[in-house]
């Protein structure tokens, strides 16, 4: 693949990187993501507990909190991209603690269950089921249910919004805010960034196609916006939204179209177009760009949701 695109040059390392095509080698791939530690360190703690799952799944997740705290704090639910097929990398771990240190809160990261061996509404369901576990259980955890944002970068972003949607459906506390990075948001695929970019590093359309079609391959959910939140009918109770979208990638306009659709119902939304990069650029961690981000992130969270 030409590297056509002028991602910065933080990012070059990306240019010719590109996912799989074929949907059967992630679980091979996934033994060894399955590897990545996610540890304690001087800032955070890591504890890792076993809580119910969908249809009776005991369900792995990890609970991340800054050290030296006995105060009640709010929550950040962290729902992983990968397209549903893959585990969580070391980037998601590293924001996870990042979050957890910055915004002084605990941070909830659900290893749900993925494709090709569970697909929708596994992934949803299993993220759904972390949510309402950490509302019911608020009190041993230490955690303020009216202060829990969910968050996602790419089909992580998918399951953030269908989760506020769950919530809303299913009378249980709505989430105070939503934090979604290059998600994945309609499984129409009719916007102009899925026709222009075909060819662009780590996702084009093509791939995009794939997961979408892998994910719904068993009909189309009712409601629809479990799975494909832009198509909800309403999006009346959704809370403050925060929004990043690549230059460069086919999920491009999903998140812009979904954060107008935010706006045309009176619901606060911060969007943030970040130049010279392409989907998955979080993996640069020590790049300037994924500092900025994350300082935008941090204090978009402190003002419109945990301070107010």
């Amino acid at each position: 693949m030409k590297a056509k695109y002028p991602l910065d040059k933080e990012l070059k390392f990306l240019a010719r990187t590109h996912l799989f095509p074929n949907i059967h080698v992630y679980p091979f791939v996934n033994i060894f993501m399955s590897m990545i530690p996610c540890g304690s360190d001087e800032n955070v703690s890591v504890r890792r507990h076993i809580i119910p799952g969908y249809a009776g799944y005991n369900l792995p997740a990890l609970v991340i909190e800054p050290k030296n705290t006995d105060e009640k704090l709010p929550c950040i639910m962290f729902f992983h991209g990968g397209g549903l097929i893959l585990k969580a990398a070391g980037a998601h771990y590293q924001f996870a603690k990042w979050y957890a240190e910055k915004v002084n809160c605990k941070v909830i990261m659900p290893d749900y269950r993925l494709m090709p061996k569970y697909r929708f509404p596994y992934a949803v369901e299993d993220c759904y089921s972390a949510y309402e576990w950490a509302i019911l259980n608020s009190a041993e955890l230490g955690i303020d249910e009216h202060r829990i944002i969910v968050t996602g970068d790419s089909a992580g972003g998918n399951i953030a919004a269908a989760v506020v949607f769950m919530a809303r459906d299913r009378d249980q506390i709505l989430p105070a805010g939503v934090l979604m990075v290059y998600p994945a948001l309609d499984r129409r695929m009719n916007t102009e960034s899925m026709r222009k970019y075909t060819d662009t590093p780590v996702l084009d359309a093509g791939l995009a196609k794939m997961y979408w079609d892998e994910m719904l391959i068993n009909g189309l959910p009712q409601p629809i916006e479990y799975a494909s939140p832009m198509e909800a009918g309403s999006f009346a109770g959704f809370p403050a939204t925060y929004i990043e979208v690549a230059e460069f990638d086919a999920l491009h306009d999903d998140g812009i179209s979904f954060a107008k659709k935010l706006e045309a119902e009176g619901i606060s939304v911060e969007v943030h177009e970040i130049k010279g990069t392409c989907h998955g650029f979080e993996v640069a961690l020590k790049s300037s760009m994924v500092r900025d981000s994350l300082d935008r992130r941090v204090a978009w969270i402190r003002k419109n949701v945990f301070l107010k």
